[in-house]
């Protein structure tokens, strides 16, 4: 089902298709447009977490972003734009969320443990989809982040 929820974000958060007389570009060792969707997906719910995290007193939270951040954009294979901006998505705080959690502590943790559990989750679907090996290992990076920050509560 994750594997599911993965490529009806991916596709529907995509560009629209290049016209058919110009081939989509070849993958360069193995970064196709399946890293590239993803690459710009984590981008985009990063940096929207970081937003988030600014309210919390998590040096380690927005630290991880900042670094998964620094990993994913050295992946990019063209200059990045924001495709997702104003989406709502899993692991991707909202504004109006954001908005909210600065003025309540508790929608606030609900907020942040909703951003680490639903990225896991993309995280995990993504997994298998990736074959090219430096994205795929952000990918382990981010999981591992995940994984440490729900347990440390």
């Amino acid at each position: 089902m994750t594997t599911l929820l993965l490529a009806g974000l991916l596709a529907a958060c995509q560009q629209a298709p290049p016209p058919p007389s110009s081939p989509p570009p070849a993958p360069q060792n193995g970064y196709g447009a399946t890293e590239r969707a993803f690459v710009e997906l984590a981008i985009a719910t990063d940096e929207q977490a970081l937003k988030l995290l600014e309210l919390t007193d998590s040096a380690q939270l927005r630290g991880n972003r900042n670094i998964e951040l620094a990993e994913l954009r050295k992946l990019l294979d063209a200059p990045y734009v924001n495709h997702h901006a104003g989406h709502d998505m899993p692991g991707m705080p909202t504004d109006a969320e954001i908005q909210l959690a600065s003025t309540d502590p508790e929608a606030l943790k609900q907020f942040v443990r909703a951003h680490l559990t639903e990225s896991l989750e993309v995280l995990k679907s993504a997994g298998p989809a990736i074959t090219h090996p430096p994205t795929a290992e952000v990918v382990r990076l981010m999981e591992r982040h995940r994984t440490a920050e729900l347990a440390a509560g």
